[in-house]
């Protein structure tokens, strides 16, 4: 009798281990966690497959403008090339503004508020066309007004601004951004702009190589002496500059190609279909609506440290869950094994298998710190 019991003891004591319960709701708590910790850094990651996927890149590709730069962008020069359409700046400027209200890119808002400063009147217009990431048209008293990159000025609307290369490699060598202008007949003037490095660029950088992310890369419009000149500054790994919108695509798929798990950061509507191909896309916060549609992550505040914060807490995320699943193992398998030998009974056994789930979930609800998020708020 005392032989069966015994025995019975042990079984019971085996039945009463369970290694499910610490494994299936450690892990979803600990995403639950760690997306919670990031809502309140001002970062939205839209699930934990999006958190999972960020914490396994090694490579981030930056678009310039609105990440690395300032998306405040702010006009220092208005040139007018051909007085048919535009005698002084002022009618240039207020004529392109009233155009490019209807678009929402950082060089497009820059303008808006440049008129709006010097107190312009809005130009009557007819509907405007916009060819995305390249410029707008639009009809006013029967001449067409035609806005964007040299690219395409000259390739799509065959408008040629070689007469002009004096003053624009000017520009360009004071390291400006040009915002081309014409007419069916030929150029009208440009715009120039200027940005701004962010203020946290250079100390998230340092951030992600810390965590692991080993090649930064910056994709950019500019020329590629300017790219580079900015990628020198920042200490990039790889900078590409005259980069068109349809190209963003696949310079992410061929990083992809040398094995590289990429994370891409951008704003614009333009940077879409790069934010899907990449393995984690994240948007800026003043970002389009399409990029924020687009993105797994989309950034809440206007800071791009919170990119190294997002990285920090997905890492720590996965630390946790990896910890919680060794600990389930390990003590587990010692309750059982101490169960076999009859060393624990029935009430030990479940003591100590209750407690050990209660313990992984207040593990996996505690998260990891996320000291360069909390550096970041307190303003270091």
């Amino acid at each position: 009798v005392y032989a069966f019991t015994r025995d019975l003891t042990r079984v019971q004591s085996v039945f009463l281990v369970d290694y499910s319960c610490a494994l299936k709701l450690g892990t979803p708590m600990a995403f639950k966690s760690g997306l919670y910790r990031a809502a309140n850094h001002g970062i939205l990651i839209k699930g934990g497959e999006a958190m999972e996927r960020l914490a396994g890149i090694d490579t981030l590709v930056f678009d310039k403008t609105g990440t690395l730069t300032r998306s405040e962008l702010e006009v220092t020069d208005v040139i007018v090339l051909d007085p048919r359409h535009a005698q002084s700046e002022e009618a240039l400027l207020a004529v392109v503004a009233s155009v490019e209200e209807h678009a929402t890119h950082p060089l497009s808002q820059a303008v808006v508020e440049a008129a709006r400063e010097r107190d312009l009147q809005h130009i009557s217009h007819g509907e405007v066309d916009y060819m995305v990431a390249h410029g707008l048209s639009a009809q006013l008293d029967g001449w067409r007004i035609i806005v964007g990159s040299r690219h395409y000025l000259e390739e799509h609307e065959g408008i040629g601004f070689e007469p002009h290369e004096p003053q624009i490699a000017s520009l360009l060598a004071e390291g400006k951004t040009l915002l081309y202008i014409s007419s069916e007949r030929g150029p009208l003037g440009l715009i120039a702009l200027r940005d701004t490095l962010r203020a946290d660029a250079e100390a998230t950088l340092r951030r992600l190589r810390t965590l692991g992310i080993d090649r930064l890369v910056m994709i950019s419009g500019d020329r590629q002496e300017k790219a580079e000149a900015l990628g020198r500054t920042l200490r990039l790994d790889q900078v590409h500059g005259e980069v068109r919108p349809e190209e963003k695509a696949a310079l992410i798929t061929a990083l992809q190609r040398e094995g590289r798990r990429v994370g891409f950061v951008g704003d614009g509507i333009n940077d879409g279909p790069a934010l899907v191909a990449a393995d984690v896309g994240i948007a800026m916060s003043r970002g389009a609506d399409l990029a924020r549609a687009s993105a797994d992550i989309v950034l809440t505040d206007d800071r791009l440290f919170a990119v190294a914060d997002a990285c920090e807490i997905a890492q720590g995320t996965l630390r946790v869950i990896r910890t919680n699943f060794n600990a389930t193992v390990g003590i587990n398998t010692a309750i059982m094994a101490g169960a076999v030998l009859g060393r624990l009974s029935p009430v030990a056994s479940a003591l100590l298998h209750n407690g050990t789930t209660l313990g992984v979930l207040v593990h996996a609800l505690r998260g990891a710190r996320v000291t360069g998020a909390e550096r970041a708020i307190k303003g270091d």
